[in-house]
């Protein structure tokens, strides 16, 4: 049933008046007119009795009343939802971060939920290729990550922004001294993340450590950076972490900041370039507007 011809019956109905009703239709009586007649032939009845009290709804006509006011008020509510969701004001966003933006992220995000509170969000927490993947597959709409490998095949498709820079942290047990040299820290060993779980880190510990012209004695492997930073905690070595991360897991460790080639390298929101979803968008400039927040 056509919503524009129930909306002029419905202003009919409430005016009484076909000249008034027109008149708060912006259209001409005569328009009225044939709107309604139109109705009329579509319902297969007379919907109005005209006379000198104006125009009243016929039985047929208040049988229709009954139908059309639940319906124009779906149609105004449904027009509604939808105005908001091309402006990004609602709608659903799935988000991936690693333990580099362990802080920055949900913070991120917090304060986007508070300019936007209809959105829903939902956190993975996964590696940087694991997100590059994801986001080429359409499972995922951003990601605070790396930025994609050129020989990946994803760097054409997926856009980066940088967020903040992150830095190659040495990390030791408390009660241990700080290491003076590399020969030190061989000394102690090295407690190692799994290459096939943190391929980004572990590339990135191997650029740092060619550079340095050291070779890493590693005593332990661990999947995940959380056992890695907890078997240095119980003091049974050192290891070389993502220094916002080992400062978001608190002072079980020490640690100290790396320098030279390899040390750093940028983390940011990627997310697929085609990708024209409004509520993303919204976050994009979000996150833009907060730039150099996290720089350091």
């Amino acid at each position: 049933m056509d919503l524009k011809l129930l909306r002029a019956f419905t202003e009919l109905v409430d005016s009484g008046h076909y000249g008034k009703a027109a008149a708060r239709l912006a259209i001409t009586q005569s328009t009225l007119t044939k709107q309604i007649q139109a109705l009329e032939s579509s319902v297969g009845g007379v919907l109005f009795e005209r006379g000198r009290h104006g125009a009243r709804p016929t039985p047929l006509g208040e049988v229709l009343l009954a139908e059309a006011r639940p319906l124009l008020v779906l149609s105004r509510e449904a027009d509604a939802r939808l105005q908001r969701a091309s402006a990004g004001l609602t709608g659903q966003l799935d988000i991936g971060f690693g333990i580099s933006t362990l802080i920055a992220a949900p913070a991120l995000i917090a304060g986007f939920r508070q300019k936007v509170p209809a959105c829903q969000i939902t956190l993975n927490d996964m590696a940087s290729r694991q997100q590059h993947e994801r986001l080429m597959a359409g499972r995922l709409d951003v990601g605070f990550c790396r930025a994609p490998e050129s020989a990946s095949g994803a760097a054409g498709d997926l856009s980066f922004r940088p967020v903040l820079t992150e830095h190659l942290a040495l990390v030791v047990p408390l009660d241990v001294p700080m290491p003076d040299s590399l020969d030190d820290l061989n000394r102690l060993g090295v407690v190692a993340l799994a290459a096939r779980r943190g391929p980004g880190l572990d590339a990135q510990i191997g650029r740092w450590c060619e550079a340095a012209g050291f070779t890493p004695r590693v005593v332990q492997q661990a999947d995940d950076i959380l056992t890695v930073h907890a078997v240095v905690a119980a003091g049974l070595g050192a290891a070389l972490l993502p220094w916002h991360g080992v400062k978001a897991l608190g002072g079980r460790t020490q640690h100290r900041r790396l320098t030279g080639e390899g040390s750093s390298w940028p983390i940011g929101l990627c997310w697929r370039t085609a990708d024209s979803h409004p509520l993303l968008a919204r976050f994009l400039a979000h996150v833009g507007e907060a730039e150099g927040m996290w720089a350091s």
